[in-house]
């Protein structure tokens, strides 16, 4: 049945090989099931398809820096607890979190026998999980979000608290605003932020307490006072002031009021308040003020912290005992404070977690990765966290508190936690790779499918087949160049074929600057394309327009640099060839010397001779050459004091501007197709004479003989040879110069022009493709504007070069 031979095939897609064991070829099935199995083997190995309980946790919390502390602070913290237990400083909390993980007392002074517990084998039951999600619960527990009267421990739990009747008083910030004090007015910048640069015209008017913006602005400013606010709290019965200044030396007191706006003169029955306690947002109900507590949450550039417990100041002092043992890694010390800021926040955790531990980039194997990784680009932010900062009280201890439950000077806590996320540039070079390697295997795969079916349909049609020794023979015979270049081709997908790959799939990402090179981008599909063809768009009006002016330019560039430098080395070889000259060797050696000085010397060369004080111009200047462009009116003038035709040939104003003519970059694109004549005709000369003495002199005799004159015989004989066997190299000679980069950037630089101005695309006059992508790249880092640009030259370049090449008579008969 045909229906079968279906069946093997689709099997042989699935299991290499399996199809040649129904068809009874078993040393063939084996060839094939061995790249399947090499193929299977390489996934599984590189994943984790087989640990998922053991990594449920440790692939997330591996990329934090740093590591758990081990299980010696856990018997530190025991040590310790014995220690206070014998002061008869029990812990409620922690001997009922004992009991319930099963950990045991052992005698009557605490949980280990002994005086160091070490072999207590109920350790092992306080995991350092246990430690974290007991030490998060007594923290929040401590930690509830809480209003507290001013002046009194009076506490009203947040959700008891009616805070939309409450006010909101800023009454700790450091700031200036400006005072009306006629109208008892204040007032603030339109603008909250300091732009360099941009003039301040309109003021807005504010509460001083409360920053209910009021829409009524002034634009006058004159006579009005500056009024700044020190944070500094007073309070004189139950009425609260902030200190204030006006006009930097006046002290005054404003009442803590948010309707009135009270000043007072300093008074003697004033006392202050410490505010080093008053971190919170302050609220004023029914006159009354709160302090709202919430850990974590920054408040006047503070950031409130979790409250010290008896659980946390033990665990402070077993670390600090500990640490003389087993000093602290800062690192492994942040990571577990991190953790048990995750506890605390589990929606944090949750999302962590889903960000960080993703099954493609985390278990997945090589090839099923690389895959994802192609069509994904990666989905993880890298993220710094600063929140565990909010511990720093719990765990490491205020600063001033004594050094046997301080752990300040023992570590350094402070700053961000950077966890990095995915980088699509990695992900996009290694699942290329994995792509490029699979379908190497894929080959392989295809092939036991074809030969499945074409054998299969060989037995159903009772034909003959063909048995192992012969079918590898054939393939041997038929295949001997592909299996021989091979190797090659296998090395010349990574090295070759993977980076071209790589640069064409940039233009169709959203890759652009620094940061986008260390995080992530996305698939954009053409739109990066549309810019260049698109005018109106934001971006078409810069790059897009830019893109069409450089591209005429580089192929006026590359059509006149080929052909002058074709035809330079053509009359040269010529006159050399001529039986006329004398010292043919010798002239034939020094025009040769162009060619062999390294050409990016040559440019360097020309870039400083050049200059508008170079030797160039003070020849000139010395022979009078000056003076005669003077008289012509195209030097010596500003351009703007030049006019009708003298305009296109306006040279400079002091001196010939060779390279830095910005109003007249035609004279300068001139300059250089003349420059890259001098660094080009010595190789067309070389050529074009080894084929003009390879012509057969016979021709030249028989023209003489028809009275042909050297005019017909140069047209008729010469040129044709010489075309015929330099048409391919000239072809590609064109296409070289469409790219030649090292012309335009050593002795231009891209200018004349303003090659920072985004409106320009940052495109300079002279500027060819190739210039202006490095440019982009290297300066500028739109990297996926470069990459469109690179793919249009390849098509561009590419099909004229194809089209040339099909058309030569070289080719034709090849």
């Amino acid at each position: 049945m045909k229906a079968w031979s279906v069946i093997k095939t689709i099997l042989s897609g699935f299991i290499w090989g399996i199809g040649q064991v129904f068809n009874k070829q078993y040393i063939k099935a084996l060839f094939f099931f061995i790249f399947f199995a090499v193929f299977v083997t390489l996934e599984l190995v590189s994943s984790n398809y087989f640990y998922e309980e053991k990594y449920e946790n440790e692939i997330p919390l591996s990329k934090i820096k740093g590591n758990s502390l081990g299980e010696w602070y856990h018997k530190a913290l025991f040590q310790q607890y014995d220690v206070q237990i014998l002061n008869n400083n029990r812990i409620e909390s922690f001997d009922n979190f004992l009991e319930e993980i099963g950990v045991e007392e052992k005698d009557p002074f605490g949980y280990y026998a002994g005086p160091t517990g070490r072999d207590n084998p109920t350790a092992k039951l306080f995991t350092e999980d246990r430690f974290i999600e007991f030490f998060a619960k007594d923290l929040k527990e401590a930690s509830f979000l809480r209003y507290t009267e001013f002046g009194t421990t009076n506490v009203i739990r947040a959700e008891d608290f009616n805070r939309n009747d409450a006010k909101r008083l800023i009454t700790l910030e450091n700031t200036e605003i400006l005072w009306d004090e006629i109208n008892n007015k204040f007032y603030l910048p339109l603008t909250n932020q300091n732009i360099p640069g941009q003039e301040i015209t309109e003021y807005f008017e504010t509460n001083p307490l409360t920053r209910i913006d009021n829409p009524n602005t002034i634009n006058n400013i004159e006579g009005l006072s500056r009024f700044r606010k020190t944070g500094k709290l007073f309070k004189e019965g139950t009425t609260y002031y902030v200190e204030v200044f006006v006009n930097t030396e006046n002290r005054m007191f404003l009442e803590l009021n948010s309707t009135t706006f009270n000043l007072v003169e300093p008074s003697p029955t004033f006392v202050p308040i410490e505010v080093t306690n008053i971190l919170g947002q302050v609220f004023e109900l029914n006159g009354v003020l709160y302090e709202y507590y919430e850990p974590g949450l920054i408040h006047n550039g503070v950031r409130a912290q979790y409250k010290q417990t008896p659980f946390s100041n033990l665990f402070r002092r077993a670390m600090v005992q500990g640490n003389e043992i087993n000093p602290i890694n800062d690192d492994d010390y942040v990571k577990l404070m991190v953790r048990v800021y995750m506890e605390l926040n589990p929606e944090f955790k949750a999302q962590y977690f889903k960000d960080f531990d993703n099954f493609f980039y985390d278990h997945a194997g090589m090839f099923l990765k690389g895959y994802w990784e192609v069509i994904t680009l990666g989905q993880a932010k890298g993220i710094n966290l600063n929140n565990h900062l909010a511990l720093a009280d719990a765990m490491v201890g205020r600063k001033g508190e004594p050094a046997v439950s301080n752990m300040g000077p023992n570590i350094t806590y402070e700053g961000e936690v950077t966890v990095g996320g995915h980088v699509s540039t990695l992900l996009l070079l290694d699942g290329l790779i994995m792509v490029i390697l699979s379908l190497f295997f894929f080959i392989f795969g295809i092939w036991s499918m074809i030969d499945t079916w074409k054998v299969s349909e060989e037995k159903r049609l009772s034909k003959k087949t063909m048995n192992t020794k012969e079918y590898f023979k054939s393939v041997w015979d038929n295949g001997f160049e592909y299996i021989i270049l091979s190797p090659a081709m296998f090395v010349l997908a990574f090295i070759s074929i993977m980076p071209i790959v790589f640069g064409f799939i940039l233009a169709f990402t959203s890759i652009g600057g620094t940061l986008s090179m260390r995080g992530l981008f996305d698939w954009v599909g053409f739109r990066n394309f549309l810019v260049v063809f698109d005018p109106n768009s934001v971006l078409g009006q810069g790059f897009g327009t830019a893109f069409w002016r450089v591209l005429g330019w580089t192929l006026i560039w590359a059509i006149l640099s080929t052909v002058t430098v074709f035809f330079g080395g053509f009359f040269q070889a010529l006159i050399l060839n001529a039986e006329s000259v004398v010292f043919r060797k010798l002239w034939r050696t020094l025009l040769i010397l162009p060619w062999a000085i390294p050409a990016l010397l040559s440019q360097m060369v020309f870039s400083v001779m050049f200059k508008e004080t170079g030797y160039i111009n003070q020849l000139l200047m010395q022979m009078g050459i000056y003076d005669i462009f003077k008289d012509w009116g195209i030097l010596g003038k500003a351009y703007n004091q030049v006019e009708g035709f003298a305009k296109y040939f306006w040279l400079g104003h002091d001196n010939i501007m060779w390279f830095t003519n910005e109003n007249n970059p035609n004279f300068v694109k001139g300059v250089i197709i003349v420059l890259n004549i001098w660094l080009g005709f010595p190789y067309f000369m070389a050529l074009m004479t080894g084929i003009m003495t390879a012509i057969d002199k016979s021709l030249y005799e028989a023209a003489d003989i028809d009275g042909a004159t050297g005019f017909q015989k140069l047209r008729q004989i010469t040129m044709p040879l010489v075309l015929y066997s330099t048409a391919p190299i000239l072809i590609m000679t064109f296409s070289g110069n469409f790219n030649n980069f090292g012309v335009i950037y050593f002795i231009t630089g891209g200018g004349p022009g303003d090659l920072n101005n985004v409106n320009n695309g940052f495109a300079g006059q002279t500027d060819i493709l190739i210039s202006w992508m490095y440019r982009l790249t290297t300066e500028h880092q739109i990297y996926n504007l470069a990459s469109v640009f690179s793919v249009l030259i390849f098509i561009f370049v590419g099909s004229i070069t194809a089209w040339n090449l099909s058309r030569t008579k070289a080719f034709q008969e090849d």
